[in-house]
């Protein structure tokens, strides 16, 4: 035979051990009930409690807004409201929200509350003015020039993104008539939020500032020199050991007809399809950069490979590729896509690709950042 369990012993039971305060009173004020919290908060026992009205336990000076709050309580809880009370150890004041259920009006509150969402809405602040800043470091456009075209493609999984990418001419000074060179990266950093953000900008701050400090016009650009710099200064910033960069340099030689790629870590390898539809993965790829591996595992060699009419290059982080829907990665039907759009420009390979990446996620969440940068040239 079944043992029958008062249920409402029960419920007083676990409300008896939460941190939180509750009380339940009529819309005319009657105490009905006060959990144990509430009680030592009051310093009265349930008893005594059971006898008194709300407006018994609250200041004059307050008891008109008590008032008004019970005559205007609705089913939805309302914001903090703070309440001041007037117990056996005199007067005390707590933040409360009430909500009501048919003749009951439910107060509870924690003093943890208001701190809680007070450091939620500074959080939210900074997020915000962050993701600011990791925006601006997104390239505004990419060059769109008569022999070599570049697109991109960004959506960020979270407010704020972990990827970084830009593509820009390298400038050669007085020597700019003999050179037509450019100088790509993706990037992809650990996490997601405020950290990965202002990792991404020390990326991009780190390669620039090997261009303004290092690079001599004419000089021969070597994206595995340009790895080695960026380690040097990683490892004296002292990133904690867990932080993770991932890294694609690449330099377009348009005269030459050839490109030269260093990669660190970025084990979606960028691909590259010829003017006959042939694909070739660029697989070649030393460690990502850390602080947790000794700088004699840093291994990074130059690769060159030719760059000549009607080829392109896709460049993307691992977002785009490891997206799953309905347990499928987006990765096999990404390159079917590739190959379909080689044909096209770059901005509507953009479009074609990111029309049926939309179509393949469908109701799912995005996991991770998606980043694709696509070079052609023409």
């Amino acid at each position: 035979m079944k043992q029958k369990h008062d249920k409402m012993r029960i419920y007083e039971t676990m409300a008896d051990l939460i941190e939180d305060y509750f009380l339940v009173c009529t819309v005319d004020g009657t105490i009905t009930y006060a959990n144990h919290k509430m009680q030592t908060f009051l310093g009265y026992s349930d008893v005594q409690l059971y006898s008194m009205s709300i407006f018994d336990v609250t200041s004059e000076i307050h008891r008109e807004q008590v008032s008004f709050f019970l005559r205007n309580v609705t089913e939805e809880p309302s914001n903090w409201e703070e309440f001041i009370f007037y117990g056996s150890y005199g007067i005390r004041k707590l933040p409360f929200k009430l909500f009501c259920q048919g003749e009951l009006v439910f107060l509870y509150g924690n003093e943890k509350y208001v701190e809680f969402e007070r450091i939620q809405k500074k959080l939210d602040y900074e997020l915000k003015n962050a993701m600011k800043i990791h925006s601006r470091a997104l390239p505004k456009s990419l060059p769109d020039e008569e022999c070599v075209s570049f697109a991109s493609l960004y959506l960020p999984a979270d407010v704020i993104g972990g990827d970084l990418f830009d593509v820009f001419q390298i400038d050669n000074g007085l020597l700019d008539d003999y050179f037509e060179q450019y100088f790509g990266f993706v990037a992809d950093v650990s996490g997601h939020g405020l950290d990965s953000a202002m990792l991404s900008i020390f990326v991009k701050d780190t390669i620039r500032s090997y261009f303004s400090l290092k690079h001599i016009p004419g000089q021969v650009i070597s994206p595995k020199e340009i790895m080695y710099y960026f380690v040097e200064q990683y490892k004296k910033e002292g990133y904690p050991e867990e932080y993770l960069v991932c890294l694609f340099l690449i330099v377009f030689d348009i005269k030459a007809g050839e490109l030269t790629y260093c990669n660190g870590g970025v084990h979606e390898c960028p691909v590259l399809v010829s003017a006959t539809n042939q694909m070739m993965e660029l697989s070649k790829a030393g460690l990502p950069i850390t602080s947790a591996i000794d700088d004699s595992w840093f291994q990074y060699e130059d690769t060159v490979l030719p760059f000549t009419s009607n080829m392109t290059l896709f460049m993307m982080s691992d977002g785009l590729p490891e997206q799953r829907s309905q347990q499928e990665f987006y990765e096999k039907r990404l390159k079917q896509v590739m190959s379909s759009a080689a044909k096209k420009k770059p901005e509507e390979m953009i479009h074609y690709i990111r029309e049926d990446f939309i179509e393949f996620v469908g109701d799912e969440t995005i996991k991770d950042d998606i980043t694709l940068v696509i070079a052609k040239r023409l």
